[in-house]
């Protein structure tokens, strides 16, 4: 059986390399300002605005103003 020492460790490579995995997902995040300099107001075409963007787990959607 392995020692107890070699279990912590075993177990804190593996949190690193967890923690690790979740880095680019992160970084990769990106913030859309909806409906672009139309705002968000009712004469937006907004699947229009959002064709052709791939949104992903961890964007955030907002305003000019949510972003200030």
């Amino acid at each position: 059986m392995a020692s107890p020492r070699t279990l912590l460790v075993a177990a804190a490579m593996a949190a690193v390399v967890g923690a690790a995995a979740l880095l680019p997902a992160a970084a990769s995040a990106k913030t859309y300002v909806v409906g672009d300099a139309a705002g968000w107001d009712t004469g937006v075409d907004y699947d229009a605005w959002a064709r052709g963007k791939k949104f992903k787990v961890g964007d955030t959607l907002g305003t000019y103003a949510g972003l200030l």
